[in-house]
């Protein structure tokens, strides 16, 4: 009978042992499998990421020519899309919608507003309606009527500089400038 014992106490670190490495086995596979799953949610964010980023530093709208109007304190621009992907022109009041800033010759803002024509803002009156788009390589005119208050520029000196920056939806922005 004591040999049976004996025995019996020799199976007992066994068993431990495989029930230890068991244990080890299958909480490393969890981890494994948590692991996966999240590196995957990871990758899959990093490429929209990616993606959306490689298409807004692809687009790009060059302003062709600015001329403005004195007498209608109207402003036509020729916008060129020189990117790879189509950009919005809106002058709605919703998001997304073009953005842009007016400057005087001393680089001071005169108005920052978009184009949807509400209180002080210029009014878009050409090519802009809501989901307008300027598509890849076109050439688009937009005219921007500038008699509204804040944008006017009426009280410039008639030969002077004007600069402007368009942001188009944070897709793309441009810079340019006319001559009162």
């Amino acid at each position: 009978m004591v040999s049976a014992r004996k025995n019996k106490k020799g199976l007992t670190p066994i068993i431990a042992t495989i029930l230890l490495l068991m244990m080890a086995v299958s909480a490393a596979a969890g981890m494994f499998y948590w692991l996966s799953r999240v590196q995957g949610q990871q990758q899959g964010s990093i490429e929209s990421v990616q993606t959306k980023m490689f298409s807004d530093l692809t687009s790009s709208v060059d302003v062709v020519d600015a001329d403005y109007n004195d007498t209608t304190q109207v402003l036509d621009l020729y916008l060129q899309n020189s990117g790879n992907s189509k950009i919005l022109l809106d002058n709605s009041t919703a998001t997304p919608t073009t953005q842009w800033i007016l400057f005087d010759a001393a680089q001071r803002a005169i108005c920052a507003t978009d184009w949807h024509g509400g209180s002080g803002a210029p009014a878009c009156m050409l090519n802009c309606a809501e989901n307008s788009t300027i598509a890849v390589g076109q050439i688009r005119q937009v005219r921007l009527n500038l008699t509204l208050g804040g944008c006017s520029v009426r009280s410039q000196a008639n030969g002077t500089v004007l600069a402007f920056q368009i942001d188009f939806s944070g897709k793309t922005k441009t810079a340019g400038s006319f001559i009162k």
